[in-house]
C-alpha cells in the first residue's frame, strides 16, 4: 500500500475516453438501469474474483453512490468507488464525479458524462470520462485499463437490457 506522502509527491497523469453503445430499448429503460438500485447492482459490479463489501445509490442531483469490495488475491486488493451526481436529466443525461481508492490510496478522480440519445426505437448511450490518476499511475497504463473496465460494465448492461441474466 502506498502511503499519503507517496501520493502527494506522485505526478498526476490525465486521460480521457469515450465509449458508445447502442441498446435496443428506449432511453427511459437504459436510464432506469442506471437509476434503480436493483437493476444497477445486476450490471455495475466487480469482475470475477471480486467480493462485494457494500453499496449504495441515490441517483439525484447532489446524491451519491458507493461501491466497496475486494479481490482476495494474491495479493489482496480493497476497492472503493464513491460518486457524487451533479447533473441528472432523467432519460437524457448524467454528470457525476467519482473517486477510486485502492487499498486506501486515492488512485484517481474522474468526471463522467453519460448521454442517452434516442436512436430509432433504441438508445445510443455515449459515456465520456476525463480522469486524473493521482497515485503515479501513468496515462498509458491507466487509461486503457479504465476504458476496458468501463466497457465490460457496459457490456453487462447490454446483456441486462437484452433480457439476459446478469
Amino acid at each position: 500500500m502506498k502511503n499519503a506522502s507517496h501520493v502527494a509527491s506522485a505526478p498526476i497523469f490525465h486521460g480521457s475516453f469515450v465509449i458508445e453503445r447502442r441498446y435496443p430499448v428506449p432511453p427511459e429503460r437504459v436510464f432506469a438501469a442506471w437509476a434503480e438500485p436493483a437493476l444497477k447492482e445486476r450490471w455495475f459490479r466487480g469482475p470475477p474474483g471480486w467480493e462485494l463489501d457494500g453499496r449504495s445509490l441515490d441517483l439525484r442531483e447532489g446524491g451519491s453512490e458507493t461501491l466497496n469490495g475486494r479481490f482476495t488475491g494474491p495479493p489482496p486488493l480493497d476497492t472503493r468507488f464513491t460518486a457524487r451526481y451533479h447533473h441528472v436529466l432523467p432519460a437524457r443525461r448524467l454528470v457525476y464525479i467519482y473517486d477510486m481508492h485502492l487499498n486506501g490510496t486515492h488512485h484517481s478522480a474522474s468526471l463522467a458524462t453519460v448521454e442517452f440519445l434516442p436512436d430509432g426505437t433504441g438508445t445510443l448511450q455515449r459515456f465520456h470520462e476525463q480522469v486524473a490518476f493521482l497515485d503515479g499511475t501513468t496515462a498509458d497504463k491507466g487509461v486503457p485499463s479504465r476504458e476496458h473496465g468501463t466497457a465490460v460494465h457496459l457490456d453487462c448492461l447490454a446483456t441486462l437490457l437484452a433480457g439476459g441474466q446478469q
